[in-house]
C-alpha cells in the first residue's frame, strides 16, 4: 500500500515539475512579434520583395521591433501585405516563439494593357506597371469594359498556353463593336466578336488552318470572321 502511495506522489510531483516547465517557458516566451527577414517568402519575385514588405508595414507601424504578439496584429499584417497591389494572397502566422512567418503569392499577369499604366493577371485583376521591369507579354489595344477583365485574362491565357497560336497571334485588339486578333506574318486581321465561347472561336480557326493545303492561300484573306458557331467566314482583299 505504502509503495503504490509513494508511486502516485512519484507522479504528481512530475506532474508538477513538467507543468512548472511548460508555464515558466509560455511566461518567458516574448510579448513582442520577432519579424526577421529570412522568414518571408515569395512564390516569385517579379515585383515585390523584403524592402516592399518592410515600406508597406513601416507605413502603418511605428517599429517592427514592438509588434504585439497576438492574433489581431498577425491578422492586421495579413490584411496590410494583402492590399498591396501586386499580391495575390498572404499567409501571416505567428510560431510559439513568437517569430512572424509571412508568405507571399504574387499576382501573374498574361496581358499588358498597352494604353494603360496596368497589366492584367491571370484572374483579371489589375497590376500596376514598374518602369523598370520588362515582361514580355501579349499587348491589347483599345478600351475595355473592367467588367470583362477576366474573360480578357482568359483569351489571353489560351494563345500563351497554346503551342501553336502563342507564336502565331501578335497582339489583341477591340473597337466598340468587337474584339480582334493581329496575327505574325500574314496580313488579315481575325474577328472574334464577344468574348463568349472563346474557346470554341480559337479552335474553329486552328482547324481552319490545318485544312489550308497551301499557306500562300492566307495572303490572299484580309480578315477571318469567327463570330458565329462553328464557321469561319474568310473575306478576300
Amino acid at each position: 500500500m505504502k509503495f503504490k502511495i509513494l508511486n502516485i506522489v512519484f507522479v504528481l510531483i512530475n506532474i508538477i515539475i513538467v507543468g512548472g516547465i511548460i508555464f515558466f517557458n509560455l511566461k518567458n516566451t516574448s510579448d513582442k512579434l520577432i519579424f526577421n527577414e529570412k522568414n518571408i517568402q515569395f512564390s516569385s519575385n517579379n515585383f515585390i520583395n523584403n524592402d516592399s514588405i518592410k515600406i508597406n508595414l513601416l507605413d502603418n507601424y511605428k517599429s517592427l521591433d514592438s509588434l504585439n504578439a497576438d492574433i489581431e496584429t498577425v491578422y492586421e499584417i495579413e490584411q496590410i501585405i494583402s492590399r498591396i497591389p501586386f499580391v495575390k494572397k498572404a499567409n501571416v502566422y505567428m510560431t510559439v516563439n513568437s517569430e512572424l512567418n509571412i508568405r507571399v503569392q504574387e499576382k501573374k499577369p498574361v496581358l499588358n494593357l498597352y494604353n494603360s499604366d496596368y497589366l492584367l493577371s491571370e484572374n483579371g485583376q489589375l497590376i500596376p506597371k514598374i518602369d523598370s521591369l520588362n515582361i514580355d507579354l501579349i499587348s491589347f489595344f483599345g478600351e475595355i469594359d473592367p467588367a470583362i477583365y477576366t474573360n480578357l485574362s482568359n483569351l489571353s491565357k489560351m494563345i500563351i498556353k497554346d503551342d501553336f497560336l502563342k507564336d502565331h497571334i501578335k497582339y489583341i485588339y477591340s473597337d466598340s463593336l468587337s474584339f480582334y486578333l493581329s496575327v505574325n506574318s500574314y496580313n488579315y486581321n481575325i474577328e472574334l466578336g464577344s468574348l463568349e465561347n472563346i474557346s470554341k472561336k480559337l479552335n474553329n480557326y486552328k482547324v481552319f488552318i490545318a485544312s489550308i493545303m497551301d499557306y500562300e492561300i492566307l495572303n490572299k484573306y484580309s480578315h477571318l470572321n469567327l463570330k458565329f458557331n462553328k464557321q469561319v467566314i474568310a473575306q478576300k482583299k
